[in-house]
């Protein structure tokens, strides 16, 4: 069978890649103009997102490449188009779609879909529409979507631009083209979510949201006595509100406007629902001045599934605490670093903490004897911030091994890793000895630093440099890759 008769497909003359530069930045505050830190802000046609620092302010920049006339390249596929046709050149392989909108959104031909060996197919435009007004072509290859708008022009096709996007695949419709250019989705806790029309991808857009109205509920402190070697006396204590009602808060004593104190969360062994397992390594954190909230009530019982899926409860503690940062009714108010959020977890734990590696909001993850039980790309896809990983060498649950599968899986990506491993420790390490161990320290050290900027004899330099006791010694081994 002939392939280049095998699939229509359609389009212009002639292509080349030109550059289009996506610059839109501003801020977010409130009716009063207070910044909102902590919103996330979607360009969600160009899967872009950003999280509002501590003055409310966002970035989002990128490159992109719009079409004109040329061939066109996208990874290893070849699309050219010529004198009405579109051809693409497959290089394995690939189910193929292609569907056609007007600019109400509404479908103005069948959709042709079929699978494709390796090769080279295409089609005539013109045989395919009967219209001179403008379209929007949408064409799938794999996993990937195109879009185009095309314009018939006396007989000769031209097509106006490209994008690259995520699209739902029973998605029928296309928004509508009108004299904006996108949208903006904009979220923060507490406050009303906004999509803000944007009339270029190169502006300031500044933007103002509306609070839901807010309630309190006081939290109920804990009759633990613990403490660590940080100058903050620690708190222990419990809310009954949704979202952070099975969870225990280990916070500094001293609470207020412009503390700025990261937030840390934290999944236990075994994903048990009892936060107060590991007390002596939270509260070490804690005393160093992070409000740090472990899964589980004080000497809780049961457990969660041992799956990613679960770190929706950390995600939801991280809600929480944002959320009543902002109340003035709360004691967290302003007391909060919002742009400055933390995950780990111990063993099952860590599973938890692999579900919070994508959001936004995260800006360091970590594992602590943990690790992924084979090839997980989909969490290693997800990851966008530095990772911190510490084990056992002598761990009998293979915690070591998934640990070290995980480190290499990110660093292929490029982000930062550190691994830590102590040759003679087993499951969990030393994390039940006095403040934590040694296992806390690095854990403090990585947050110190990543959280707080720490790059002294505290922070960056406990894991690197001339004054990292742990990559000299021959009982830990220590690995990084692509650290600033």
């Amino acid at each position: 069978m002939n392939k280049m008769a095998a699939l229509c497909l359609i389009m212009s003359a002639g292509y080349f890649l030109q550059a289009q530069t996506i610059d839109i930045s501003g801020s977010v505050t409130n009716e009063h103009g207070d910044a909102i830190p902590g919103a996330v802000v979607t360009l969600d046609s160009k899967n872009m997102s950003d999280t509002t620092d501590m003055l409310g302010e966002y970035t989002l920049y990128r490159d992109v490449t719009s079409v004109k006339n040329g061939n066109l390249f996208y990874g290893s596929k070849n699309i050219t188009l010529k004198k009405n046709a579109l051809t693409i050149s497959c290089q394995k392989p690939e189910k193929i779609k292609l569907e056609f909108f007007d600019m109400r959104g509404c479908m103005v031909s069948e959709r042709i879909e079929k699978s494709v060996s390796a090769g080279k197919y295409c089609i005539d435009l013109n045989n395919k529409l009967f219209t001179t007004t403008l379209i929007i072509v949408r064409v799938t290859i794999g996993q990937n979507d195109f879009r185009l708008r095309y314009l018939p022009l006396n007989g000769v096709s031209n097509t106006i631009g490209y994008q690259v996007a995520s699209i739902p695949q029973n998605n029928k419709h296309l928004a509508k083209q009108q004299a904006i250019v996108d949208s903006l989705h904009v979220s923060a806790l507490g406050y009303q979510t906004e999509t803000v029309s944007i009339s270029s991808y190169e502006a300031t857009v500044d933007i103002v949201l509306e609070p839901i109205a807010m309630n309190c509920t006081e939290s109920k402190k804990v009759n633990l006595n613990v403490s660590g070697t940080g100058s903050h006396q620690v708190v222990v204590e419990t809310n009954d509100d949704q979202g952070i009602n099975e969870g225990t808060i280990y916070r500094p004593q001293d609470l207020g406007p412009d503390k700025n104190y990261p937030v840390f969360v934290w999944g236990e062994g075994a994903c048990a629902l009892n936060g107060t397992d590991n007390s002596a390594s939270m509260a070490q954190i804690a005393s160093h001045g992070y409000v740090v909230i472990a899964d589980g009530r004080p000497s809780g019982s049961g457990s969660r599934p041992m799956e990613m899926s679960q770190g929706a409860a950390l995600l939801a503690y991280i809600d929480w605490i944002i959320a009543e940062n902002r109340k003035p009714c709360s004691i967290y108010y302003q007391s909060i670093d919002t742009t400055k959020i933390a995950s780990n977890g111990f063993s099952c734990g860590g599973m938890l903490a692999m579900g919070t590696a994508h959001d936004p909001r995260i800006t360091t993850w970590g594992l602590t004897s943990s690790g992924s039980f084979n090839d997980n790309h989909s969490l290693w896809n997800s990851v966008h911030t530095p990772v911190l990983i510490v084990e056992g060498e002598q761990d009998g649950t293979g915690a070591y091994n998934n640990g070290k599968r995980d480190y290499y899986g990110i660093t292929a990506l490029g982000h930062p890793v550190m691994f830590f491993s102590n040759r003679h420790m087993d499951h969990g390490g030393d994390l039940w000895d006095t403040n934590g161990g040694d296992f806390t320290r690095i854990n403090l050290a990585w947050l110190n630093w990543w959280l707080k900027g720490d790059e002294g004899p505290t922070g960056k330099g406990v894991l690197v440099g001339d004054d990292c006791s742990y990559c000299t010694d021959h009982n830990w081994e220590v690995m990084s890759e692509n650290l600033p």
